[in-house]
């Protein structure tokens, strides 16, 4: 990932609100490589393979041997068991290298979700 790829076009600070990005495992691979290929030219979020939604929280539960195994997420290993994540809207600080909201126009027909 390059700092300079909208990956989270539509992302808003301070919004209390996560950026979730849905792509299903079974896409064929030179699908999946288009996808990450679309990322620069900012086509990611027209691809019918992706879903975006803005959520407050999520859980996650594994339902195949769960306890037994890993699961790296943002590169930390943790036991393979239900986690959950939500946003406590304040508690952060978010900087910009400019003085605009974000760096994206994020994608096509978003404003109307």
């Amino acid at each position: 990932m390059t700092s300079d790829a909208p990956f989270f076009s539509a992302a808003l600070p301070n919004d209390g609100l996560m950026d979730l990005i849905l792509i299903n495992g079974d896409i064929h691979r030179t699908t999946a490589i288009g996808l990450q290929l679309s990322l620069e030219s900012g086509k990611f979020f027209d691809n019918p393979h992706v879903s975006y939604r803005k959520i407050s929280a999520f859980r996650v539960t594994p339902h195949n041997l769960p306890g037994q195994g890993n699961i790296s997420i943002d590169g930390e290993r943790l036991a393979f068991q239900p986690f959950q994540a939500e946003v406590h809207r304040g508690l952060g600080l978010t900087l910009s290298k400019n003085n605009r909201l974000f760096d994206g126009d994020g994608p096509t027909g978003w404003e109307d979700a």
